[in-house]
């Protein structure tokens, strides 16, 4: 009953609903004959057991007064009713409403014409028209313009009101979300768009205790019905007078705005228990509010809503041009969906008449003034997208304010917050340089405190244990530190990322810590190489380029193994160890690449340099003597390469003892090529070796161990224990898929084999979809031209030719 009479509420219907709106203490049956008289029409409600209690005083003197007044009775079927509800004779045969189904719009319609006498005109009841009667909205609607807030608005409507479908319980509602990102207007949106929901749309812009105050006394002039200006115009009093009419009356939204503060926050919270049950909604960069506030956090736009939203504020008054949807979307991407950024960018366009290129070209030359330029003919928004910050940065501890600048050389991704607790003497160091700049002092805060304050305040967005920071929050903050301490911060920011980077990144145990730093590290080597920072920006990157290389990302690994490269050749000379890393590096993914000739004189030089700076029997020269040896056997030179292999073997066993994983790969290296020269009977057993030391090194589920089955069960394939071989192919496809991925030319290499072995086994038509499979990564990976590549293709021809029936 009660959402019925909510529903009708919502069309501006008076209604009276049951015995749970007499007031407790007074009697009931002067109040019920009182309603009575002044109603013109009753509903009644016919359930599961008919018309329920009618009997009782209430309900019988209602229907005897509406009989003998000749006034409309409507009964309302509910779920559960009988078909054909059995109804008190002297009511007659009367017209129901049916809602058995639920509530509906045309069961409301029919229940409001029986009630009103007036057929309801559908069209009128759209959102947004004609709006509050009294209000002081700070802005115009802004109609097609809101992009991307439908699912918000329906969200505010259901939080503040409830629906048709369920009781309405109203509570207070608070936005919150970075600043610039759209919550003042969601919220004039809201009301704008509420029908004749409400009466009266107040808005009060709190962002101190004061402005609350003053706001709230400034209500007294805005002409509401019922609430008379207090003639001495007392602060306390007009305050207290607009709170009395607002506990005493209905049908108005308050909008408290700008709610950022401490101490507004407090100010808010002291008020809000004499509104209970109120509909007031709070806008706020805060996140955390009491628990009888319900919160509706608010997101960037989409990039099809921000990209729409561009074109179409800029339409007729920009400069068009050929390039306006891929430079639109590139601006779009730029912004990042923050609504007052958008706004900004497309004021600016409008007020110069110029295309989206020009303003990206303006945007990278100069942009810290665009990011402060505001125009007041051209936007409603308060501030510029520089400014809107201040406010906050302002109110940040000095911990919390260090972790922000440290993340403004980061990627707008999400971040490894552990990262900062395991940093915590950089970002002391950080907090330091903040305090010198700033000449001031203050007491120590814990980095964990420090990030909880940005969530809190919504300059950093928790999600588990990574944390995004909005990209033109970065900006912002990378503008306002002095030009000439940014160096500094960088050098931080750098040593944070280099000290949280795992060791061995072609592990992919250490993956699940990669995958999340790689665009960070992405991010600060290329801002520390701007800045002429070398250490430890070579050795990062040179991290980097192994984690792409091992998941086989050569065009993107390759320019960074050569930036690292020259980097320790200009700090350190040609003859540096790091250089020899480097080189080893870059000769491996040319060999990989089917660069062999340019491979070779890197790999020779790389092995000079580390014979020359370690001596002969060190560990780096027996990985410089393994990669040569390689190449030579991939270059059919099997002798030259056997020699190297087996004294790489011997200082490995002798530098790491016999059962190291350098030495198993010593020992497959050179099982590899025994087998290459038909030499399977000493092939076999340093094979079996060699995987025995890396399942015991690594476990069972490692790629090293997936490389050494597949190595066995080929060797296996060619003593022709067919039988005994393939679960150890399968085994290792499945390892390398689960490692790599689907796309991986590990996975390939293993599909290949697999193939081969069904094809082998006369299961030709099992062989041919991983055949495929296994030529469409290599093309994908390697290019169509690389030696996998064809040999693959080869391979799948003559599969097919098998499989001819002509043939």
């Amino acid at each position: 009953m009660r959402q019925i009479g909510e529903a009708l509420r919502e069309r501006s219907l008076k209604v009276w609903l049951d015995e749970w709106e007499l007031v407790p203490g007074r009697p009931w049956q002067e109040a019920v004959e009182e309603i009575l008289a002044t109603v013109r029409s009753s509903a009644v409600l016919v359930g599961q057991d008919g018309l329920g209690p009618w009997e009782t005083p209430e309900m019988r003197a209602c229907l005897t007064q509406m009989v003998r007044r000749k006034l409309p009775v409507i009964p309302v079927l509910l779920p559960g009713c009988p078909q054909a509800p059995t109804l008190p004779l002297f009511l007659g045969e009367v017209t129901w409403v049916d809602l058995r189904s639920g509530l509906s719009e045309e069961g409301l319609d029919l229940l409001e014409w029986g009630i009103t006498n007036n057929k309801p005109n559908r069209e009128k009841k759209k959102p947004g028209s004609p709006g509050p009667r009294i209000h002081n909205l700070p802005y115009l609607p802004l109609g097609d313009l809101l992009k991307g807030r439908d699912e918000e608005l329906r969200t505010l409507e259901t939080n503040l009101h409830g629906s048709a479908a369920a009781t309405a319980i109203t509570q207070t509602q608070a936005i919150h979300g970075l600043g610039g990102i759209g919550k003042t207007r969601l919220a004039v949106e809201y009301a704008w768009r509420s029908g004749d929901r409400y009466d009266a749309a107040l808005f009060v812009v709190v962002d101190s205790a004061e402005a609350l105050r003053s706001g709230l006394a400034g209500l007294t002039r805005l002409g509401l019905t019922g609430l008379v200006p207090v003639p001495s115009r007392a602060q306390e009093e007009e305050v207290a007078a607009v709170l009395a009419w607002l506990r005493e009356h209905e049908r108005w939204l308050l909008i408290l705005d700008n709610v950022d503060t401490n101490e507004a926050a407090e100010a808010v919270r002291k008020i809000l228990p004499q509104l209970q049950g109120k509909p007031v909604l709070i806008t706020s960069r805060r996140r955390n509010w009491p628990a009888g506030i319900r919160k509706q956090p608010l997101d960037e736009l989409g990039p099809e809503e921000a990209t729409a939203f561009l074109l179409q504020r800029t339409d007729e008054v920009r400069t068009p041009s050929k390039d306006d949807p891929e430079r639109v979307r590139q601006l779009a991407g730029i912004l990042d969906g923050l609504p007052l950024a958008l706004e900004q960018a497309a004021a600016y366009i409008a007020r110069h008449q110029m295309t989206f290129s020009k303003y990206l070209e303006i945007w990278e030359k100069e942009r810290e003034s665009v990011l402060d330029w505001r125009d007041n003919d051209q936007t409603e928004y308060p501030a510029s997208v520089a400014a809107t910050w201040q406010t906050t940065f302002r109110q940040l501890h000095s911990t919390a304010a260090a972790l922000l600048r440290l993340t403004a050389y980061l990627a707008p991704d999400p971040i490894p917050l552990d990262m900062f607790e395991k940093g915590t003497g950089i970002v002391e160091e950080a907090v330091g340089l903040l305090l010198e700049e700033a000449g001031q002092e203050t007491s120590p805060q814990a980095v964990r405190e420090g990030l909880a304050e940005l969530a809190d305040y919504s300059m950093i967005v928790r999600e588990g244990e990574t944390g995004t920071v909005h990209r033109m929050v970065q900006e912002v903050v990378r503008s306002r530190i002095p030009e000439e301490r940014q160096r500094e911060w960088i050098e931080r920011v750098l040593r944070l990322v280099n000290d949280f980077s795992p060791l061995e990144p072609e592990d992919v145990r250490t993956w699940p810590v990669w995958n999340v730093l790689r665009p960070h590290a992405t991010a600060v080597t290329d801002q520390a190489d701007r800045a002429g920072i070398t250490d430890p920006t070579a050795r990062l990157m040179s991290q980097l380029a192994t984690l792409l290389y091992a998941k086989s990302l050569y065009a993107e690994a390759e320019p960074l193994i050569c930036r690292a490269l020259k980097i320790d050749e200009d700090s350190f000379g040609q003859h540096h160890p790091n250089v020899a890393r480097e080189l080893n590096n870059l000769a491996q993914l040319f060999q990989d690449t089917n660069r062999l000739a340019e491979a070779e004189p890197l790999m020779r030089r790389a092995l000079k340099i580390d014979e020359d700076s370690f001596g002969q029997d060190h560990p780096h020269v027996a990985r410089g003597l393994n990669n040569l040896a390689a190449l030579l056997q991939a270059t059919n030179r099997l002798a030259e390469a056997e020699p190297l292999m087996r004294r790489a073997l011997k200082i490995d066993e002798d530098s790491f003892g016999q059962d190291h994983p350098d030495v198993a790969i010593r020992l497959n290296n050179l099982a590899q090529l025994l087998k290459a020269t038909n030499r399977l009977a000493e092939a076999e057993p340093l094979m079996r070796r060699a995987l025995k030391i890396t399942e015991d090194s690594f476990g069972q589920d490692h790629p090293n161990v997936a490389r050494g089955l597949n190595n066995l069960a080929l060797l296996l394939q060619a003593t022709n224990r067919l039988a005994a071989a393939e679960p150890l192919m399968r085994r290792a496809l499945k390892i390398d898929e689960d490692s790599f991925g689907q796309h991986h030319p590990n996975v390939a290499i293993d599909l290949n084999n697999l193939a081969l072995l069904l094809q082998a086994t006369n299961r030709l038509a099992e062989a041919e979809p991983l055949m495929r499979r296994a030529v469409e990564i290599f093309e994908a990976s390697l290019g169509p031209d690389h030696p996998n590549s064809q040999r693959a293709r080869g391979n799948l021809e003559a599969l097919l030719a098998a499989m001819d029936p002509s043939d």
